[in-house]
């Protein structure tokens, strides 16, 4: 995707995000509402999980280094206030600097803009898509390219840095392949971890679906039910049992 791709997406969906917790706020009651996608978590609680790393973000860009997520305070007032100021702020940041300026990072081998560009486009869509479920309502759709991007990331950044032997296994495979855009991936479950390649070829299980349901698959927020599949849907549940960021 392009720089104005991903800026489109986090803008859309951040301020979907703050007419949420707006809309919530008014209810009188839905903030305390459960987030089914986020064990543990009410509306409030995701939504202040975003504002503090909009917050995170947006100092550790300006420092030039990490900051601690952990300093980063709510101030008094709505929720709903907070979130927009912050995630307006950060938006600032972005779009004054250009992608391929050099930034701090958590990923060691991606040290520039870019990586905020994708990373703040895929942490606001998926929240969204949350914070819509949550209140009982069918989420808005994902465009589905930026829902292959999203996969992409998964397997590029998260899997690679925060979790690469998650994965791991005796050579089976799994084939996951977008209905609705160009996205097929083939993740091989080595003894080391997993290996993806973008091919088509006939593996243990194949799942097909929608862009979106692969995204929403992929991070743990729907089951493999979603998806049409065939072969040894085992290895599909392993995947949401062992793969979790």
């Amino acid at each position: 995707m392009t720089a104005t791709g991903y800026a489109e997406a986090r803008a859309a969906e951040g301020a979907r995000l703050t007419a949420i917790a707006a809309e919530a706020e008014a209810s009188g009651s839905d903030l305390r509402r459960q987030v089914p996608s986020c064990p543990g978590w009410d509306l409030e609680e995701l939504i202040e999980h975003c504002a503090t790393v909009w917050t995170f973000v947006t100092g550790s860009i300006a420092a030039g280094e990490r900051t601690d997520p952990a300093a980063v305070t709510r101030p008094d007032g709505p929720i709903s206030r907070w979130h927009d100021e912050a995630f307006s702020t950060l938006t600032g940041v972005l779009e004054s600097r250009q992608p391929d300026e050099g930034t701090w990072t958590w990923d060691p081998q991606h040290q520039s803009m870019s990586f905020w560009w994708r990373r703040m486009a895929h942490e606001t869509t998926l929240h969204r898509w949350d914070a819509e479920a949550a209140l009982g309502a069918t989420p808005a759709p994902i465009d589905p390219e930026l829902a292959v991007d999203g996969i992409d990331e998964l397997f590029d950044v998260y899997v690679r840095l925060r979790n690469p032997t998650a994965f791991a296994g005796d050579g089976e495979t799994v084939h996951l392949h977008a209905t609705d855009a160009h996205g097929e991936w083939v993740i091989t479950r080595g003894p080391d971890g997993m290996t993806v390649e973008h091919t088509h070829e006939k593996s243990d299980v194949a799942a097909r679906g929608l862009a979106q349901d692969l995204l929403l698959f992929v991070w743990g927020r729907v089951g493999p039910e979603q998806l049409e599949t065939f072969g040894d849907t085992a290895l599909l549940e392993d995947w949401q049992r062992l793969v979790r960021f």
